[in-house]
């Protein structure tokens, strides 16, 4: 039996099955613990720990005196995979689960009255919210998940994976 070597794919894909199986226990507990923010970046620390994990075995294997970006890699590809893994769990559940959307969709309905209720101090920002609550009210009549808002939320999800993995690679590098 040969091992699995590639040291940022493995530890993605066990970073990933991790934070799914995080996501399916908090929705099975409870869809609002589902969608509690402050659960939902508790998953960071899954995130963290196989971006760390892998690329400390990546440094100890090929050293950290190397150059920077070779070093960044690796806990990048682990978020990539780790971030992937969590998306299309959402999505899916989101397709399987109309209520989930609707809890949602309700929550940020609520914020933007809260916003207008908290007052603004712009009648154009007051508008704006407004209007996102009618479209947030048309939006509950049928709800349905778009993957296009899903996409994006994943990309500008790599930006901040990037950081973190400048962070642990930096972390890495001056720590031999």
């Amino acid at each position: 039996m040969t091992t699995f070597k590639n040291t940022g794919l493995r530890n993605g894909l066990l970073g990933g099955v991790a934070v799914v199986f995080y996501f399916a226990l908090l929705y099975t507990i409870d869809r609002q613990a589902f969608l509690n923010p402050w659960l939902q970046w508790a998953s960071m620390g899954l995130y963290l720990l196989f971006m760390y994990r892998a690329a400390k075995e990546d440094c100890a294997q090929h050293g950290a005196k190397r150059d920077f970006r070779a070093i960044l890699r690796t806990p990048f590809i682990v978020f990539i995979l780790i971030n992937l893994f969590y998306w299309l769990f959402y999505y899916g559940l989101h397709l399987a689960d109309l209520e989930l959307l609707r809890l949602e969709l309700l929550a940020e309905k609520q914020a933007y009255q809260e916003q207008i209720n908290s007052g603004t101090g712009d009648p154009q920002v007051t508008n704006q919210l407004r209007e996102r609550m009618n479209d947030v009210d048309k939006a509950l009549q049928n709800p349905v998940q778009p993957l296009g808002p899903v996409i994006t939320r994943m990309a500008m999800g790599a930006i901040g994976g990037f950081a973190l993995s400048a962070g642990i690679a930096a972390i890495l590098r001056t720590s031999d």
